[in-house]
């Protein structure tokens, strides 16, 4: 069973080639989910409806946590082919 942290490291190596800024970003973004969810969580068991709904109880910018809601939807739609 994959796990985030194998998801992360996955998607590390395919962001090799993207910009500075892009890479931040997405760092921000592991960053900020590895606060909420160890890494070793199995992905059946990672809930980005939840993830979404702690990072606006943070006060996150509404629009930064609808980025990373969309971005971990695909990311998890790529990895499970589902």
């Amino acid at each position: 069973m994959t796990t985030l942290e194998e998801l992360i490291d996955r998607t590390r190596l395919d962001l090799a080639d993207e910009s500075l800024g892009v890479r931040r970003s997405w760092e921000d973004m592991f960053r900020y989910t590895l606060k909420h969810y160890p890494k070793e969580t199995p992905l059946d068991d990672f809930d980005v409806k939840l993830l979404e709904a702690r990072f606006r109880a943070s006060n996150m910018n509404p629009p930064v946590v609808d980025g990373y809601a969309k971005r971990w939807r695909d990311l998890l739609q790529r990895s499970t082919g589902v």
